[in-house]
């Protein structure tokens, strides 16, 4: 969707599909990026019992699921930047919502090619919610954005999260910023590192839930264009 001199690889939150951002690919590809609305694994026009018979994803099993997406995802994300660059592109951003967020985040550990990271409502931490790590997600949680802040360095970066969000909460987004914020410093030709908290529980009303996607725009095509 949308021509132009960048493209956008635009993931989802759980449990929907790339159609449940269909305005806000519209919204970018006005703005003059070419969008991939990508279906996360098992979600969309993927879907499958994997999220199907998913527990909440505030609980432990959940959370295992929720891991498990999050590595497929991340692990596709090289083949679409391939895809991508092979259309002549030659800058892709990837960006998401919630999960989509995670995703993006992660994604930017494992491809160096992503020109730039925007992450609303998302965190990098994978750990459990009350902190501890069962023995079979060990591996996985070493695997967590949040411990390799060095591989964000030096593109620029969008992370915008809700002050009142107890789904996804913000306080490992502000770790990873405050770690961030050094490394960008020392690195010529940085960033931008943008961080900024909304007035807002997870799921946002509108006005501000446009005023997330303006400042997003706003961000991209300052780093694409």
């Amino acid at each position: 969707m949308g021509s132009g001199h960048g493209a956008v690889l635009l993931y989802h939150g759980l449990r929907m599909g790339s159609d449940s951002l269909e305005r806000e690919a519209r919204w970018l590809a006005g703005a003059g990026f070419t969008v991939f609305g990508v279906d996360a694994p098992h979600h969309g026009w993927r879907h499958s019992d994997v999220v199907g018979s998913m527990p909440d994803a505030m609980t432990l099993d959940g959370h295992r699921v929720l891991l498990r997406i999050l590595r497929e995802a991340r692990d596709e994300v090289p083949r679409l930047v391939d895809h991508v660059l092979a259309q002549g592109i030659t800058k892709v951003a990837i960006a998401g919502v919630s999960m989509g967020a995670f995703i993006a985040l992660a994604a930017a550990t494992a491809e160096p090619r992503l020109a730039a990271i925007v992450s609303l409502l998302g965190t990098p931490d994978w750990t459990p919610r009350d902190g501890d790590v069962p023995p079979d997600l060990v591996l996985a949680v070493t695997e967590s954005p949040h411990l390799q802040p060095e591989k964000f360095v030096p593109r620029p970066m969008l992370l915008l999260n809700g002050s009142r969000d107890d789904n996804v909460r913000p306080g490992p987004t502000r770790v990873l910023v405050a770690r961030l914020r050094p490394l960008y410093a020392a690195k010529p030709g940085a960033g931008p590192l943008i961080h900024r908290e909304y007035d807002t529980e997870h799921y946002v009303q509108e006005p501000l839930w446009a005023d997330m996607w303006m400042t997003s725009m706003a961000f991209l095509t300052r780093v694409l264009g």
